[in-house]
């Protein structure tokens, strides 16, 4: 049996883990991962705010490409903060690692069927002053192409959209679709928070590719700034 499929029941999230063993076994080696990098920040001072739960209103969106989620996973542990997981088998074992950090799971996603519950629960999260974790290239791509949902997300909660960027000076890529990074030993971690984005709500009927391509080009402006603090 392959390792994929200890946390795979199709249709049954979660029944498929059958060892509480395995999703243990991932966060001792994601912690000790992460406590092998030096870890620094910029841009922090807006976002602190809904990560600390001192705002008012409608909670944040912070997306974040697919590839570099390992990251801000560990880092807001325990915030509170929820995050949308498709039922995939990768989706699965993604939800056993935020469900150990202290991330609030909904099952999800923002392409085909499930799309319109995942999006109904999303807005709903961000409406009642909870924020949002959000891969807008995920579930399975195309890498580092945000894709609709987050307009929608945004323009319908009212929520502010937070643009993330992560870099690090070593990794290893995965062989998956998006190229995980998996940082090595002793690297140097950044993350860079953009200014908020404030989405009309109009936007999600008239100009919707407008919004995704200026939230894709702050996520890519972020990574980059990210790698220049690394430099």
């Amino acid at each position: 049996m392959g390792f994929r499929h200890y946390f795979w029941t199709p249709g049954e999230p979660w029944n498929g883990l059958r060892s509480q063993l395995a999703p243990q076994t991932l966060r001792a080696l994601h912690s000790s991962l992460m406590c092998g990098v030096r870890v620094s920040s910029t841009g922090m001072r807006q976002g602190s705010l809904y990560l600390e739960r001192q705002h008012e209103g409608p909670g944040a969106i912070f997306p974040v490409w697919h590839d570099v989620m390992l990251f801000p996973m560990y880092l807001f542990r325990d915030r509170g903060m929820g995050v949308i997981v498709s039922q995939s088998r990768s989706g699965q074992i993604a939800a056993a690692l935020f469900r150990l950090y202290g991330w609030p799971t909904n099952w999800g996603s923002t392409k085909g069927q499930q799309g319109v519950p995942a999006l109904r629960k999303g807005i709903s999260i961000l409406r009642s002053g909870n924020s949002l974790g959000f891969t807008p290239d995920g579930p399975l791509g195309p890498r580092h192409k945000a894709q609709p949902g987050v307009v929608y997300l945004a323009a319908m909660s009212g929520a502010a959209v937070f643009p993330m960027g992560v870099a690090t000076t070593g990794k290893w890529n995965l062989r998956t679709w998006d190229r995980h990074v998996i940082p090595q030993p002793g690297s140097k971690v950044h993350l860079h928070l953009g200014e908020p984005i404030y989405v009309p709500k109009e936007a999600a009927r008239d100009d919707t590719e407008i919004w995704r391509v200026k939230i894709e080009n702050a996520m890519n402006e972020c990574t980059e700034i990210a790698r220049q603090k690394l430099a």
